[in-house]
């Protein structure tokens, strides 16, 4: 092996400098969706829905797993009317796909809505997506206790889509 290949700086195989978002870690995921669950947690205790919100997560650069800031996005000014209209899949890929390709801070964008599927118990579904994967949970609503009239049931998150945007 000839040592003046490895003083160069980078590893021949080396990716950086070629994509716009850096590759999300597990910290980072799990985060987010910490971050997500309490605030989601006081909405759906004080007897709120969603149809369907967008918000977009900015995480440090250099420090996975620190969350720097979220904002909502609001679906009008992406063309999008009706909320319920993003619970289909194509269609918020096609809207991820949109915000991934401006040019923005944010790596992980986030999507909350909450379903009412058949004879079961409601739940909160929330997705993070990121450049490389797509994650989900489905947080189950039930009766709350005192003052609350609903409670999220904390649950774990699974990978949907190992490469959600590639």
């Amino acid at each position: 092996m000839d040592l003046r290949q490895l003083s160069s700086g980078l590893p021949p195989d080396d990716h950086r400098g070629g994509r716009k978002h850096r590759y999300m870690e597990a910290s980072d995921i799990n985060a987010a969706f910490r971050e997500f669950f309490t605030p989601l947690r006081s909405y759906i205790r004080r007897g709120m829905q969603t149809d369907g919100q967008v918000y977009s997560v900015e995480m440090d650069v250099c420090i996975p797993g620190e969350l720097l800031a979220t904002d909502w996005i609001p679906l009008p000014s992406r063309g999008i009317k009706d909320p319920a209209s993003i619970r289909n899949p194509a269609r918020r890929r096609a809207l991820f796909d949109q915000l991934f390709a401006e040019q923005r801070p944010e790596a992980l964008f986030a999507y909350v809505c909450e379903r009412h599927e058949g004879e079961g118990a409601p739940v909160l579904y929330l997705e993070i997506v990121s450049a490389d994967g797509w994650y989900a949970a489905e947080y189950p609503i039930r009766r709350g206790e005192g003052w609350h009239r609903r409670d999220l049931a904390e649950a774990p998150h699974r990978r949907v889509n190992p490469l959600a945007l590639a």
